[in-house]
């Protein structure tokens, strides 16, 4: 990527874009071929949400490219829970928080992992299809938000859940056969517990027989 570019980018610089473009208004196409990143990437990653829409305006491509660690613009915002970011993003495509990175994880994935319950929101309102997709190891974002102890997170994806009736997808299991009720009492936490009370007692007690901690749990309270 240009010097000049790539700072730009990093400062949130939108006149010295449009300084640059007038320069050389091939700079953006040339970037693309010579770079495997791009300058929303950078302006992505450092949350100057003004450059990232100046530049999608001309190339909503860049949107949907990867880096050369296969992360999207759309990933790199959602982990670092720039939400405005990601707003802007989803505007090309909603589905780009459906795009896959590295094991097969999304946007949705990384911000569950991180805790960025702002960005999660904003994605599943944008696309509520991606609350079901898996990664390699077949999480769920709401496995990943237990496994990673993102309460904020697991409290709005549940809440998501039960408003959407999509009930089935707390019954989906990882590799290692784990629902998110069994991981949620697996930690033995006592942020966990909680977990229990956001779930419907149907799912509870349909998964009781392998789940006893569960049971002792609902019969304790």
């Amino acid at each position: 990527m240009d010097r000049k570019l790539f700072e730009a980018a990093q400062a949130g610089n939108v006149q010295s874009l449009h300084q640059l473009l007038g320069e050389n208004p091939l700079i953006l196409h040339i970037s693309a071929l010579t770079s495997a990143g791009n300058p929303v990437h950078v302006a992505s990653a450092y949350g100057h949400v003004d450059f990232v829409k100046e530049i999608i305006n001309l190339r909503p491509d860049m949107a949907q490219e990867v880096n050369r660690d296969g992360f999207s613009p759309t990933h790199m915002a959602s982990s670092i829970g720039h939400t405005e970011v990601v707003r802007e993003l989803l505007k090309v495509d909603r589905k780009l928080c459906q795009l896959q990175g590295p094991e097969a994880k999304t946007p949705l994935h990384c911000a569950a992992i991180k805790g960025r319950s702002h960005a999660v929101a904003e994605m599943l309102s944008a696309c509520p299809e991606c609350v079901e997709d898996v990664t390699i190891q077949h999480d769920t974002a709401l496995h990943l938000a237990i496994k990673n102890s993102q309460y904020g997170v697991i409290a709005i994806i549940v809440d998501w859940i039960r408003e959407m009736k999509k009930e089935d997808i707390f019954n989906m299991r990882d590799e290692q056969g784990n629902t998110v009720l069994h991981l949620a009492t697996l930690k033995k936490q006592p942020q966990a517990s909680p977990i229990l009370y956001l779930i419907p007692y149907s799912i509870i007690f349909n998964q009781v027989s392998s789940c006893f901690y569960c049971f002792q749990i609902i019969i304790k309270e």
